[in-house]
């Protein structure tokens, strides 16, 4: 009966020396644990005000992989032109369009409505000179947008959009154009007399001044001179 009662108290004895090891273990490792759990945090905290990215040891904020993935779009102007033109000028506006993708890609081509702040169409609108362009992988191709700013007045602003699109998904370059005339080019000729001066040597001021009368038609040569002289003579 004795053994039966030294055999199982054997191993419950074991087990309550580890649990209170193991309790004893915690209880130190417990305040360690908190210290070091803060300290990380305090320098998360100051990574995050000084602007650099944060520290996510803990993998807090992390999202399940059964939540569907977030919607990323594009952004509303993928690339931006702006122009500046006086009333009454026809400009042309290049870009290029370049494929980065590695397989061909063939884009269309159009415009939004050019407008001013308030919604008014433009008293003309810009033309492309092609709707679209079939472009090798890291190919580039030139694209003209031409307008006509005869019928516009100083001191507007307008703006349109130029819609390149491969399949669904419209991508636009936003064009803002500024009417004035401040950037025209003066041109002041010079005084042409300042420029026509130049050194006269001594020999220029001698020369033999121009005839100005004709001999007159009633001299006689002097040949007929002598000759009626002889015939008065003689007589």
């Amino acid at each position: 009966m004795k053994n039966n009662q030294s055999d199982n108290s054997l191993p419950k004895m074991l087990t309550d020396n580890f649990q209170k090891m193991t309790n004893v273990s915690l209880e130190a490792m417990q305040p360690l644990v908190e210290n070091m759990v803060e300290n990380m945090a305090n320098f998360n905290r100051n990574i995050s005000e000084s602007g650099l990215p944060t520290l996510n040891i803990f993998g807090t904020g992390k999202k399940s992989k059964c939540c569907p993935p977030e919607e990323t779009c594009l952004p509303h102007c993928i690339a931006s032109i702006y122009r500046q033109a006086m009333a009454g000028e026809r400009i042309i506006v290049p870009f290029l369009i370049t494929n980065n993708c590695n397989t061909q890609k063939t884009y269309r081509l159009g415009l939004r409505e050019l407008k001013d702040a308030d919604g008014n169409l433009a008293p003309t609108q810009p033309a492309l000179n092609k709707n679209s362009v079939s472009l090798e992988p890291g190919r580039s191709e030139r694209v003209l947008m031409m307008l006509d700013l005869s019928n516009y007045s100083n001191g507007t602003t307008y703006e349109a959009e130029i819609v390149i699109r491969e399949k669904e998904i419209n991508q636009n370059v936003c064009f803002t154009l500024n009417v004035n005339d401040h950037n025209q080019i003066n041109v002041t000729p010079y005084n042409e007399n300042k420029y026509k001066l130049k050194w006269q040597s001594w020999q220029s001021h001698f020369y033999c001044e121009p005839q100005t009368h004709k001999i007159k038609d009633n001299v006689r040569p002097l040949k007929n001179v002598y000759n009626q002289k002889d015939e008065r003579t003689e007589g």
